[in-house]
């Protein structure tokens, strides 16, 4: 090969080794969008916001949040998954937009593993069953699972397929109740709304998303999933208390980009999103929202990803559940 030649191909090889480099070093140019596949108010989108306020100043730019709520998290999830690689639309994660919606909904057609790339953990969130506060609403859980049983009853969800559906449905497989009714909103909001209301008799989400509707007495908790009883609810027994310490449901929350966003871009948004949950004003937050700290790098939250999908793709197995088309 001529000299001149080879001198031009190591000139384009070169460059084209550096494109990453030097967009990482321009990264942000604009701001990034952190997609939010469910309502505003839930969990999912309380821990966006959170995030996003602090992680704009560590990576020099704005970190906005575009919540596309619709199909249980199916359309705001796939949004990004087809978005361009660039870094600039990201999306908070959680365990039902990408584990248990692919495994359960023929209308998923991305995976966690081949669609997308880990960019951080954030946080994880037990779960809690709430009725309606009122007289005719059960009292506590002997009355709850009674009437169930005498049924035939409704309970209402964020969505079909996600974390809020899945368990209750793992709450009744467990109490041997097959005749109650799924009612799937398009997000905690409605779904709250209607269970303060006795349109539906039971709805199972975040303490995060229950928690203004208890304390504005509205809600009646029943129990928590959470291994302890929580700070903010020391009255509410948790299903271990009750017996039934399998009945473990919670979500996780973490930050995700298209696959094939560049190593160094992805990076620098792990390390801002890693140092924002690591500050003291974050955790207070967490805590006032009843949500864990989990932070992961990339990484460490790709093998958490691959080691928490067998849980629920079992119980989906085993349960034989089905969502409706």
């Amino acid at each position: 090969m001529p000299r001149f030649v080879k001198s031009v191909a190591r000139l384009v090889a070169g460059a084209a080794l550096a494109i990453p480099f030097i967009a990482a070093a321009d990264f942000p140019e604009r701001p990034v969008k952190i997609v939010v596949a469910f309502a505003p108010g839930t969990g999912s989108d309380v821990m966006a916001r959170l995030v996003a306020n602090d992680m704009g100043p560590l990576i020099g730019g704005t970190v906005i949040v575009d919540n596309r709520p619709g199909g249980g998290g199916i359309v705001g999830t796939e949004s990004v998954a087809r978005s361009p690689a660039d870094g600039y639309t990201i999306t908070l994660g959680t365990t039902s937009t990408l584990v248990t919606n692919p495994a359960l909904n023929p209308l998923a057609k991305y995976t966690a593993e081949k669609d997308f790339t880990p960019i951080a953990g954030l946080s994880k969130a037990w779960y809690i069953l709430v009725v309606a506060n009122t007289p005719e609403a059960p009292k506590d859980f002997k009355e709850l699972v009674a009437r169930l049983k005498a049924g035939p009853t409704n309970f209402g969800s964020s969505g079909q397929g996600t974390i809020t559906h899945l368990a209750s449905e793992m709450f009744l497989y467990r109490m041997g109740v097959k005749n109650s009714q799924h009612i799937p909103y398009k997000g905690s909001s409605q779904s709250m709304t209607d269970v303060a209301g006795g349109q539906v008799l039971f709805v199972s989400d975040t303490v995060a998303a229950a928690l203004p509707l208890i304390r504005g007495g509205k809600l009646r908790p029943i129990f928590v999933t959470s291994p302890e009883r929580l700070a903010t609810l020391p009255d509410v027994p948790t299903t271990k208390e009750l017996g039934y310490e399998d009945l473990r449901a919670h979500a996780w929350l973490v930050l995700m980009a298209p696959a094939g966003t560049p190593t160094p871009v992805v990076a620098k948004l792990s390390d801002a999103a890693m140092k924002a949950m690591r500050t003291d004003s974050m955790k207070e937050k967490l805590k006032a929202q009843e949500l864990e700290s989990m932070v992961m790098d990339s990484k460490q939250l790709g093998d958490f990803i691959k080691a928490e999908a067998p849980y629920w793709n079992n119980f989906i197995k085993q349960s034989g559940i089905k969502v409706e088309q």
